[in-house]
């Protein structure tokens, strides 16, 4: 009997049996040919095949499952194990019974078609099994062995590969072809083409702005982007694009030619989007650094002119005292002004007056133009390359502005024609650019490259040849493709399809809301309404106290005295032993041939990146592995498809565990940041104000049972809040993940608020300052008793006729981030930067404040979801105390430059935490199950106030000794 994990909704919604199924099971007369029909019919329907014959499969949650719905005890069916005919027989009555078909020839056909097209779209092996389970299931086709799938992926995928190759090469010409060839051409030692164009951006600077253009221009001379490759998905062009970046001259000299030429041509065609990219990324952050410098400056002069100012307000107050006393007459006004003060002070204080009011240091604008020399540097060369869309016709003065300096920059003209434009300029600055009818060009250009950024950032203007800042349109799938999933889309999120009903449905709910919470408003504590405005408290500390308290430092002290002391490669080799999570790291050869030393290898390699020692020093710690090795590893199987395969292994092995069931069953989870110290002078580099030093920011998700199922680098200065969709969308583990999400106020925005709603999740942010948050209502004629002055305001009433208006295309552009067709966390940034002048924006944001009331109503009077909540955080904190212990190389200071290889880093680390956190928890497992804790007077009961992390059981630093004897093969 094996065991495998099925959770309680999976069971219940998909092999429950119906009356039909039991009337069909009652058609046979003994019992255990009831059981083993039902169990057989509750199998086929959780894995679209049936059970193994010889020996009878048996899995041991599904037999219990239907024994239970049966009222049929279990151990019968070891009687109808053994009788195979009546197994064959009763599988063929249930194919004809579920309509199912065979996998034959004629289905063969179908999957090896189905395969074919996904393989233009999908590359990795474990995607397309996935997508060709829901086909098979979609069809009602009885699935074959993973390895017949395998067998017919790989051929497929190998004849797409063909297709593809000679499709792209077949549009070259050969001026083209000679292009492609010299990126790799190597001459007197000089490193290739190639190798040039991959290195990674610099710190923003004019310098580096140049060189990214002048890869723009190598890019754009090779004549790749006249290409048309629409045809290609993206996610195949990454992926081609990704074996170009990690390969050398030399290896890719060694391809065939089509498959050479078209990886280089993917690879050149992706690398020009993501230079533009950085290239936009860095002008942003360039005219970031010059404002603020110049802010910096203007706070420094008035802090250096502070006594000024103090005497210059004293004169004041002493002039508006003589003007205001009645008893000085008007005549005598003026000599009593000169009396009390002195007329050359006056004078003085009335210059310096006019020199912060109207000189250099009145507006942080004056001192941004006088660094217009500095802007130059990069300006034109920005203005050449970059490619501005405008879409909006009400900025046509804005897109014949960029025209006027593009043709100043290209005619070397130093001097503004007549009639330039200047209304897109903001008011306040307009006097500073143009006075007495004469503009000023270093204003003028300064406030243009100004109102560029800005306006790209707000999304009223995109960037051709772009990812990130493409235009919004460009996010969404085919509306064909909307079309056929539209139903099931907005039915599974619980939201109605027709526009003219989410009106009613959305005041019903909201309604809902605020009637629970005045109906518990008497006995709510925490949550009151004085001088109208909310007035919180705090809830008492959630702390076990009295005997509880006792009996649970007995229960730690036990468990300590029982857990075995493990140091971190043991511990990696016990868990790869049971999970074989390595081998995800190996190509179909290596696992094919298992060798011990491979798999210390591919251990050590993990250690190197996730514990922050580096490839290098990692090769002098370990003996009989070389740095070449540990190199070749990172380079060719360290990759997302692999790291994420490997995680969710081991997160899917923590969630059968019976002991995490204590802390959780994997539905809630929660997200957050943690800051490392990151010198390297690259583009990634931001400055925290937390660590008063540039660092980098590792987002990492951990599932309530204490899983970390997802991670990923993302700037500091980044808000937190466009990466939550990402871990909860694209992790690969089985972790139902249907209950709330927590973050803190860092990952919380109204537009998550709709689009966790959108997605059929549940958004529970802790948001610092929640009392001044405003909710909002959608029926006016409702009675909100105490709540009336908070939402009665002409502002707090929700525009439902926008929601109502961008209703479908809300659907379809959420639904495009859970296809996987563009990152969630690319489309949530370019949302979020939008204006509240954009329509879809202003949709998004009132159906979130809509979701976020809902949310704010429910915190104010459920004790119970604060618990939560920061229960919830708390476990991600844990999280980031043992990835501090776990990270202490170099100090635990990132020094990659490479964003690769930044990934590298995060995603190791994540999948030793995980192993580290599976072995702590089976080891608590062990001492309950095998040390008779009743004997020993210990309360198991307070297991789940134990934490598989806060131990000092596993040694994680000194000697990386890795026994190829402990390894099983």
């Amino acid at each position: 009997m094996k065991s495998r994990f099925y959770t309680h909704e999976q069971l219940v919604n998909v092999a429950r049996l119906t009356p039909d199924d039991i009337e069909q099971i009652r058609q046979r007369r003994r019992q255990y040919n009831q059981l083993g029909f039902g169990y057989q019919v509750c199998f086929v329907r959780l894995t679209n095949r049936f059970p193994v014959q010889t020996p009878f499969e048996i899995y041991e949650d599904i037999l219990s499952f239907a024994s239970v719905q049966l009222n049929i005890p279990v151990n019968v069916i070891d009687t109808y194990t053994n009788r195979q005919a009546t197994v064959s027989e009763h599988q063929e009555q249930i194919r004809n019974y579920l309509g199912l078909s065979r996998f034959d020839k004629k289905a063969i056909t179908k999957i090896n078609q189905f395969i074919f097209e996904e393989a233009f779209r999908l590359e990795q092996t474990a995607a397309l099994l996935a997508g060709i389970g829901r086909y098979l299931r979609e069809h009602k086709i009885l699935k074959p062995s993973d390895d017949t799938l395998r067998r017919l992926i790989s051929k497929q995928r190998q004849k797409a590969k063909t297709y593809i190759f000679d499709r792209i090469c077949t549009s070259l010409s050969k001026a083209l072809v000679l292009h492609l060839d010299g990126l790799l051409n190597t001459q007197n030692g000089n490193p290739s083409s190639l190798h040039w164009l991959k290195f990674p951006p610099g710190r923003p600077s004019p310098k580096a702005i140049v060189r990214l253009t002048h890869k723009l221009e190598k890019i754009s001379n090779t004549g790749v982007l006249d290409l048309e490759l629409f045809w290609l998905n993206n996610n195949f062009q990454r992926s081609l694009a990704r074996y170009a970046k990690r390969s050398d001259a030399n290896r890719l000299r060694q391809l065939e030619p089509n498959h050479r030429h078209a990886v280089l041509v993917c690879f050149l065609c992706q690398l020009y989007r993501d230079t533009m990219d950085q290239m936009v990324d860095m002008y942003d952050k360039l005219i970031n650094k010059i404002y603020n410098r110049a802010q910096m400056d203007v706070d420094d002069f008035h802090k250096s002119q502070r006594k000024q100012i103090r005497a210059s307000l004293k004169t004041f107050k002493i002039l508006t005292d003589l003007i205001l006393d009645s008893s000085i007459g008007d005549v005598t006004l003026r000599q009593a002004m000169f009396d009390e003060i002195g007329k050359d002070q006056l004078v003085i204080q009335k210059q310096a007056v006019g020199a912060w009011l109207n000189g250099k240091h009145s507006h942080t604008f004056n001192l941004v133009k006088n660094r217009f020399s500095y802007i130059r540097q990069f300006s034109p060369y920005l203005l050449k390359h970059i490619r501005l869309l405008f879409d909006d016709k009400s900025r046509a003065s804005l897109e014949k502005a960029v025209a006027i300096l593009r043709g100043m920059n290209d005619e070397n003209s130093r001097n503004l024609p007549e009639n330039v434009p200047v209304d897109f300029i903001p008011k306040k600055i307009q006097p500073l650019v143009e006075s007495d009818g004469k503009i000023e060009k270093s204003a003028w250009e300064c406030a243009l490259l100004t109102v560029i950024r800005d306006e790209i950032k707000s999304g009223n203007i995109s960037v051709g040849m772009s990812k990130r800042f493409a235009s919004l349109d460009s996010f969404f799938i085919p509306v064909e493709n909307w079309r056929t999933i539209r139903e099931s889309f907005f039915k599974r999120a619980g939201l109605p399809a027709d526009p003219s009903k989410v009106r009613t449905y959305l005041t019903e709910r909201l309604s809902k809301a605020y009637k629970d919470f005045l109906e518990h408003m008497e006995h709510n504590t925490y949550a009151s309404i004085i001088d109208k405005t909310w007035h919180l408290s705090v809830d008492p500390a959630d702390k076990i106290r009295g005997d509880d308290k006792k009996r649970l430092e007995s229960l730690r002290e036990w468990l300590a005295s029982h857990m075995r002391v493990i140091k971190l490669p043991e511990l990696l080799i016990e868990v790869d032993n049971e999970l074989e999570f390595s081998r995800h790291f190996m190509s179909e050869n290596q696992k094919a041939n298992l060798d011990s030393g491979n798999i210390c290898a591919i251990l050590t390699t993990i250690m190197a990146h996730g514990c922050n020692i580096g490839p290098y020093t990692m090769a002098q710690l370990v003996s009989d592995v070389s740095y070449r090795r540990i190199k070749n590893i990172t380079d060719w199987m360290l990759n997302d498809e692999t790291q994420r395969a490997a995680l969710a292994l081991v997160v899917n092995a923590i969630s059968h565990l019976d002991i995490t069931q204590y802390w959780g069953d994997g539905r809630t989870s929660s997200s957050d940041g943690q800051r490392w110290t990151m010198k390297r002078k690259v583009l990634q580099q931001t400055w925290s104000t937390k660590f008063n030093d540039f660092a980098l920011e590792f987002y990492s998700f951990v599932a309530d049972n204490f899983a970390p199922f997802f991670s990923l680098p993302i700037e500091c200065t980044d808000r937190d809040a466009p990466y939550v969709l990402d871990g909860l969308l694209y992790n690969e583990s089985d972790l139902p993940l249907d209950g709330e999400h927590y973050t803190d106020t860092h990952g919380y925005t109204e537009n998550n608020f709709a689009a966790f709603a959108m997605l059929a999740r549940l958004f529970a942010p802790r948001i610092r300052g929640l009392h001044k948050q405003r909710i909002y209502r959608i029926d006016r004629d409702m009675d909100y008793g105490a709540l009336a002055p908070l939402v009665c305001r002409s502002d707090r009433t929700i525009h439902m006729d926008w929601i109502e208006d961008q209703w479908d295309r809300m659907g379809h552009f959420y639904a495009s981030l859970e296809s996987g067709h563009v990152t969630a966390s690319t489309a949530m940034k370019r949302l979020n930067g939008f204006s509240g002048k954009n329509h879809f924006f202003k949709a998004n944001r009132e159906l979130g404040r809509i979701f976020k009331t809902e949310h704010i109503l429910r915190y104010m009077s459920d004790k119970t979801l604060r618990q939560k909540i920061r229960r919830g955080l708390l476990k991600g904190e844990q999280i980031h105390s043992l990835a501090r212990d776990l990270k202490y190389g170099k100090r635990g200071r990132i020094s990659t430059a490479d964003l690769r290889e930044q990934k590298n880093s995060c995603s190791c680390m994540t999948l030793i935490l995980a192993c580290i956190i599976y072995w702590q928890a089976k080891e608590i497992n062990r001492v309950v199950m095998e040390c008779d804790p009743e004997g020993a007077g210990i309360d198991i009961s307070l297991i789940q106030h134990i934490s598989p992390i806060t131990w000092d059981n596993v040694i994680l630093y000194g000697e990386y000794l890795l026994d190829r004897n402990l390894i099983k093969i």
